[in-house]
C-alpha cells in the first residue's frame, strides 16, 4: 500500500508542478494550450477558453503546453500577444520558473506539518533492526556481534557515543578493521568484538555494521518547526545537487551502462524509476506515514533541483534564456539549441531505461 500511495502522491507532485506552470501563464495572459494529466493514449478531453483539459491513460504526471515556446512555431488560433515568445522576459521568467518554486513549497509545507505535527526526528543510539550482509558472509558483522534490536550502544573502539552520526562517522572510518562494541541490555554493559565489512560508496571504501537506529520524536514549537523545515529544505537541495552532480559523471553513466548487461550497481549511485520509488515507498511506508511524507518531500526538492539544471528542455534551461533575453535583449530561438537538447533527452531516456531496468533485475533495499 506504501508504494502504491508514493506513486500517487508523486503523481499528485508533479501535476502541482505543471499547475504552478499553468497558473502563471494564465495570470501573465498567456495562452494554455493544452493540460493534461497522465502521459500516452488520450482517454477523456474537453476544451474550455481554447485550453483542452483531459486525462491520459498513464497517470503518473502530467504536463502543461504553452503555445509559442519557439518564435519559428506556428501556432494557429492564438493572437500574437497570448504566445510565450512575444511575452515580457519577465514574465517568462516568472512561467519558467513557477513549477520548481510550487515544488520547494511543496517540500516545505509538507516537512512543516510533519515536524509540527509529530514533531523533530533523529535517530537514537538504540538498534531498532539488523540489516543484512554486503559480502559473502552468511550474516551482517551486527548479527555476528550477538547485537539484538533494544541494544544502546555506548562505545565504540574505546570512544564514547554521544549521537548516532558520530558512530556512523566512526563505522565507515574502519572497513575491514576489527573493532570493539559496548552496548547496554537490560541495564547491563557488555563488550563484544567484530570484523567489519566494506561496501564502496562515491567510489570509497566505507565501514559496515548493519545496525538501524530508533527514531526519537521531539514536540517543537510552530517556529522551530517553521526555521527547521526551511534548513531542512536547504539540506535537501544540497544533497540533491550532490547527487545529481554524480548521476552525470562519466564514470557512473559507465557503471550504469554496465548495469543494462548484468553488472552490479550501487545504490547510491543509481536513479529511481518509479517503479524503484514505489519499491522504496513499500518499504519506508513500513515504518510508519511520516516517513513517506519525509520521502515525499525530498522527492518533491530532487524534482526543482533537477528542473533547475540550466539546460533545454528543462525549467532552468528556459529560466536561463529568459536572464539571458533581459541582460542583452535578445532572443534565442529553441532552434539553435535543439543539438544540445537531443543530447540531453538521449542522457534522460537512457536514465530512465536503465533505473526501470535496475529497479526490476536489482531491487534496491532499504
Amino acid at each position: 500500500m506504501g508504494g502504491i500511495l508514493t506513486l500517487v502522491l508523486l503523481a499528485f507532485c508533479i501535476i502541482l508542478h505543471e499547475y504552478g506552470h499553468y497558473l502563471a501563464a494564465r495570470f501573465k495572459g498567456i495562452g494554455v494550450s493544452e493540460f493534461f494529466v497522465g502521459f500516452g493514449p488520450k482517454l477523456y478531453s474537453f476544451k474550455r477558453n481554447n485550453t483542452e483539459y483531459g486525462v491520459k491513460a498513464i497517470l503518473l504526471g502530467g504536463y502543461v503546453k504553452i503555445p509559442g515556446m519557439d518564435q519559428d512555431e506556428e501556432v494557429p488560433g492564438y493572437r500574437e500577444d497570448e504566445l510565450f515568445h512575444t511575452a515580457k522576459w519577465q514574465n517568462k521568467l516568472l512561467i519558467s520558473s513557477s513549477g520548481i518554486v510550487i515544488n520547494l513549497l511543496l517540500a516545505f509545507c509538507i516537512l512543516l506539518i510533519v515536524l509540527f505535527t509529530v514533531g523533530i526526528s533523529y535517530p537514537g543510539l538504540e538498534i531498532d533492526s539488523l540489516g543484512e550482509s554486503v559480502s559473502q558472509r552468511e550474516d551482517a558483522p551486527s548479527v555476528e556481534a550477538g547485537l539484538k534490536p533494544g541494544d544502546i550502544l555506548t562505545s565504540f573502539n574505546g570512544v564514547s557515543l554521544t549521537d548516532w552520526d558520530q558512530l556512523v562517522e566512526l563505522i565507515e572510518k574502519n572497513p575491514s578493521n576489527n573493532v570493539e562494541i559496548k552496548y547496554m541490555r537490560n541495564n547491563k554493559i557488555y563488550t563484544t568484538t567484530v570484523h567489519l565489512d566494506e561496501r564502496l560508496v562515491d567510489n570509497s571504501k566505507n565501514g559496515y555494521l548493519g545496525v538501524s537506529p530508533k527514531i526519537i520524536n521531539d514536540k517543537v514549537s510552530i517556529y522551530k518547526a517553521v526555521t527547521n523545515s526551511l534548513m531542512i529544505v536547504f539540506n535537501m537541495i544540497e544533497l540533491s545537487i550532490k547527487g545529481i552532480i554524480t548521476l552525470f559523471t562519466p564514470s557512473n553513466l559507465y557503471t550504469l551502462a554496465g548495469g543494462l548487461f548484468g553488472n552490479f550497481v550501487p545504490p547510491e549511485i543509481r536513479p529511481l524509476s518509479p517503479v524503484g520509488l514505489a519499491q522504496a515507498g513499500q518499504a519506508i511506508g513500513n515504518t510508519g506515514f511520516v516517513n513517506v511524507l519525509s520521502l515525499l518531500a525530498f522527492v518533491n526538492v530532487f524534482l526543482a533541483v533537477f528542473n533547475s539544471i540550466p539546460i533545454i528542455p528543462l525549467d532552468g534551461g528556459r529560466v536561463v534564456l529568459a536572464l539571458f533575453e533581459g541582460l542583452t535583449g535578445k532572443k534565442v530561438s529553441d532552434k539553435k539549441l535543439i543539438p544540445l537538447a537531443t543530447l540531453v533527452i538521449l542522457i534522460f531516456i537512457f536514465l530512465g531505461v536503465t533505473a526501470l531496468y535496475l529497479d526490476i533485475t536489482q531491487p534496491i533495499k532499504l
